[in-house]
């Protein structure tokens, strides 16, 4: 029985020194190799996508110009368009001329007398910076200005939707301007404010073909003159297309 014990104890040592052996022995040399190349491979393939889209530089740009807009548009937000009946005296052009014609020539303006245009030719291309209007520059952007804006560039702003408001620096108080300035800080993006000096009355609200006169005190007419921006805005050929604006 002893010698029996002695062989079994043996056969036991020896069963664990083998275990331990097994225990201590590196992992095989596939299982290392093959974590590599997943990482490598995830790697690749990321950079690939990115390049796929222009590389960094590119998303960089898009994103940025995409953050930028998205700011504008909360500075800057377009007010709703009424669907209530027009206010104002219709205009038209007449026959045989074009509504929303492009011209380079001042002399293509056209509206009754002492009356700014509120439909027709307009100046056509690229907008251009305060107080440098020329007769080849577009939409005059919206804002209020202390300088008069061709007939033709506000024309092509009223074809975009927005209302201007001009005024005879010569017949208005200084309490009238206060006023008017503060109705276009209402409607920022839908209104042009600036002077007409060849406007027959003190003040004209012009949208796309249509006209309002106010030839009282502005006070008295404060209310109509708010109507006339919140009704006309946006109603025109090409409506809600703004630019940068003016002051």
């Amino acid at each position: 029985m002893s010698q029996n014990s002695n062989r079994r104890r043996r056969r036991q040592e020896r069963r664990r020194e083998r275990e331990e052996r097994t225990d201590l022995q590196p992992a095989a040399p596939q299982e290392v190799v093959e974590s590599a190349p997943s990482g490598q491979s995830l790697i690749s393939r990321v950079r690939e996508t990115i390049d796929s889209f222009g590389g960094f530089l590119t998303i960089g740009a898009v994103g940025g110009t995409v953050l930028i807009i998205i700011y504008l548009i909360i500075q800057n937000p377009l007010a709703s368009t009424s669907d209530d009946p027009l206010l104002g005296e219709s205009r038209d052009v007449p026959a045989g001329v074009a509504q929303a014609a492009h011209t380079t020539n001042p002399a293509d303006m056209f509206g009754r007398p002492g009356e700014p245009p509120a439909i027709g030719p307009h100046f056509a291309g690229p907008e251009c910076v305060p107080p440098s209007f020329g007769t080849h520059c577009g939409p005059a952007p919206f804002g209020i200005y202390d300088f008069p804006v061709n007939d033709g560039n506000a024309v092509h702003s009223l074809e975009h939707g927005m209302v201007w408001i001009s005024y005879n620096p010569e017949l208005v108080t200084a309490e009238m301007l206060a006023t008017l300035e503060e109705i276009a800080n209402e409607r920022r993006r839908d209104v042009i404010l600036s002077p007409r000096p060849q406007n027959g009355l003190p003040i004209y609200a012009v949208s796309w073909g249509r006209v309002l006169a106010i030839d009282g005190t502005v006070g008295v007419e404060e209310a109509l003159l708010r109507d006339f921006v919140t009704t006309n805005s946006n109603r025109s050929p090409e409506p809600n297309i703004r630019g940068a604006g003016h002051r």
